[in-house]
């Protein structure tokens, strides 16, 4: 019965694309494509629980305090969120992403879940968003996870980030635990993508226009050392522009 109402949605769906044949091919293209997102999402508004995305496990939190640092990416409480999961788009989910063992939950009726990496293709939590990538060594990839796409133009910009539990233990104050972060940067060239965490990185890739981007990092105050992301992102998005013209 529910598989019968979605087809009765995309049916009127496709009917109301076709009465749009005044318009432009473009127009009817977005007409269509916010036709079938809405009727997708109420179909699955009203499927529930019976969804497939929620039929991952519950998810075991980490009973651990830390004295810097968190397990969580921004938060260990719920966002506004969407997933791809399963090939399948949801949108205006409660989510959060531990970054530590690199795991996405969707929280349903105050429980959480967590869902199956592998399905995963994407998903998107307070304007970031990030993307499942398969080890590919091929291509530059030599570790499989969730890499946030801090640039997508000709050139792809990917942050993956690590953490790791660091111990210390003293007299004074016994055991103290630290989340200690790690990120690596990866630019995609024509068909790989390269490490670039680093100055000497970044300008190997960037070859004969290693002087117009020092230039560009100057001119425009960026700081490689302290803010990365905001510093990668603009030159990635000059270098498509010199690089290409």
């Amino acid at each position: 019965m529910k598989f019968g109402l979605l087809s009765i949605y995309l049916l009127t769906a496709s009917l109301f694309s076709n009465n749009a044949s005044a318009q432009s091919q473009q127009e009817d293209s977005i007409f269509f494509q916010t036709a079938v997102d809405h009727t997708v999402a109420v179909y699955y508004d009203q499927l529930g629980d019976q969804s497939r995305l929620f039929n991952g496990s519950l998810y075991a939190g980490l009973d651990l305090t830390f004295q810097k640092g968190s397990p969580f990416f921004l938060s260990d409480k719920p966002s506004a969120g969407s997933v791809v999961y399963d090939s399948i788009y949801y949108p205006n989910l409660a989510i959060f992403y531990e970054d530590y063992r690199q795991t996405l939950v969707v929280v349903d009726h105050a429980f959480p879940l967590r869902l199956i990496n592998e399905k995963v293709s994407a998903f998107n939590i307070a304007d970031h968003h990030f993307e499942y990538v398969f080890s590919d060594l091929n291509r530059g990839i030599a570790t499989a996870g969730f890499y946030e796409v801090l640039y997508n133009g000709r050139s792809r910009l990917l942050k993956h980030t690590s953490k790791k539990i660091r111990e210390v233990l003293s007299t004074s104050e016994g055991l103290r635990r630290y989340m200690d972060e790690f990120n690596d940067y990866y630019i995609k060239g024509r068909s790989s993508y390269f490490n670039v965490s680093s100055k000497r990185e970044l300008f190997k890739f960037v070859g004969v226009h290693k002087k117009e981007i020092q230039r560009f990092i100057r001119k425009n105050n960026l700081d490689f050392r302290d803010d990365k992301d905001n510093t990668l992102s603009k030159v990635a998005a000059y270098y498509d522009q010199i690089a290409n013209n």
